[in-house]
């Protein structure tokens, strides 16, 4: 059941929000793989099942482990994860969950050591908009 349909009621909006995703995921150095692993994480942080099954999927057809995704909500304790990985879902969560200043300067000193400003750049727009859709889609969908 929808609350409202953001493609309808401002497609102008949504032509803009659906463009740098796009961009996000044809045009960027982030591999598909480690998009959809940040992806999932920031949706299921955030409680948003559309995003969580689309991006699982989308994981998969990217050649991604299961068993990572299963790990993924205690990837902290869970072998399997590179340092990179590591790192880069340090950085999702640390934003999305909105952390100190101190905490988001940690993680980024840690991202330093395994990605490129440009690189560090994509990936806070990947987070960025992702927590943007996941609350596009809470707001508009109810769930019974």
């Amino acid at each position: 059941m929808s609350r409202f349909n953001f493609p309808e009621a401002t497609p102008k909006l949504f032509k803009a929000m659906f463009d740098l995703a796009t961009v996000l995921g044809t045009d960027s150095k982030i591999a598909p793989v480690l998009r959809d692993l940040i992806e999932c994480r920031v949706s299921q942080i955030n409680q948003c099942a559309f995003c969580q099954r689309m991006h699982s999927k989308s994981f998969a057809e990217h050649g991604g482990d299961p068993m990572k995704l299963a790990m993924l909500p205690v990837w902290r304790a869970a072998s399997g994860f590179d340092d990179a990985e590591r790192a880069a879902l340090d950085w999702a969560e640390s934003l999305t969950e909105v952390a100190s200043q101190d905490r988001i300067s940690q993680s980024h000193r840690v991202l330093l050591d395994h990605f490129e400003e440009d690189e560090i750049s994509e990936l806070t727009c990947i987070i960025s908009t992702m927590n943007a859709w996941n609350r596009l889609g809470i707001a508009q969908h109810e769930f019974a």
